[in-house]
C-alpha cells in the first residue's frame, strides 16, 4: 500500500512538473508541488526514490512564468512604501536572499551591475533579505554594496514568492503587466558569480524594454 502511494504521487508531481498538465501559480504550488513531493518523499523506502523527489520544486520553478505577482505591499530599508500597485507599469528584478548565504553574497557584483545597467529605466530592483533589520544596517551594508532597494525580515515574502521552497538566492523578472517572465533558484561561489546573474537577466530585462517600445 505504501509502494502505491508513492508510486501515484510520484507520478502525479511529474505530470505537473514535466507535463505542464496543471496551472500552477504562486497561489497553489505549495498544494500541487511542494507538499505532495515532501510528502511522497517521507513514504520513499529506497535512496533512488528520495533522490528522484528531493528536487522535484526546484524542477517545477519554470512552471510558475506566466503567473501573475502576488498581491503584497512592503516597505525598503529608507522607509519607502512598496506594493504591487505602486509597481505597476514597471519592470521588476527581485532577489531573494540572506546574509549567510555564501552564493548569494558572491553574486552581489552581478546585481549591482544590472542596477548600473538600467539607470534611469523604468526597472526596479528589490532585494528581499530573510536577515534583521539590524543586522543588515550594522553588519552586512558597511563591508559591502547592495544597490537593490532593500527590505529586511523578509522571511513572510519569500514564503511568498516560493524562495524558501526554490532556495537561495532566487531572482525573478515580472513584465510591466506583473506577471513573471523569467525565474531561477541557485547560484556559485567562485568567480561565475560575478557575471552569471547579469548575463542571465539582462536579456530579459532588454526585450521586455523593446516589447514595450513596440506597443
Amino acid at each position: 500500500m505504501k509502494k502505491t502511494i508513492f508510486t501515484f504521487v510520484l507520478t502525479m508531481l511529474m505530470c505537473v512538473t514535466e507535463g505542464n498538465s496543471q496551472v500552477l501559480n504562486f497561489s497553489n504550488f505549495k498544494e500541487k508541488v511542494v507538499t505532495p513531493s515532501r510528502e511522497a518523499f517521507n513514504k520513499a523506502s529506497t535512496d533512488k526514490e528520495r533522490d528522484s523527489l528531493m528536487f522535484v520544486p526546484h524542477k517545477a520553478i519554470k512552471n510558475l512564468v506566466g503567473s501573475p505577482m502576488p498581491e503584497f505591499t512592503a516597505q525598503t530599508l529608507d522607509g519607502k512604501p512598496i506594493s504591487k500597485q505602486s509597481l505597476a507599469g514597471k519592470i521588476v528584478v527581485m532577489n531573494f536572499w540572506y546574509i549567510g548565504c555564501k552564493p548569494c553574497v558572491a553574486e552581489l557584483p552581478a546585481l549591482n551591475r544590472l542596477v548600473d545597467e538600467y539607470e534611469g529605466k523604468e526597472v526596479v530592483f528589490l532585494a528581499f533579505g530573510n536577515s534583521s533589520r539590524q543586522r543588515t544596517v550594522e553588519d552586512f551594508l558597511p563591508k559591502h554594496d547592495f544597490k537593490y532597494q532593500l527590505i529586511t525580515d523578509s522571511e513572510s515574502y519569500s514564503n511568498m514568492f516560493l524562495a524558501t521552497a526554490f532556495g537561495f538566492p532566487t531572482s525573478m523578472v515580472f513584465d510591466q503587466d506583473g506577471i513573471l517572465r523569467h525565474i531561477s533558484a541557485g547560484g556559485f561561489v567562485d568567480d561565475r558569480a560575478k557575471t552569471a546573474v547579469f548575463n542571465e537577466y539582462s536579456p530579459v530585462i532588454n526585450s521586455l524594454l523593446i516589447q514595450k517600445k513596440v506597443k
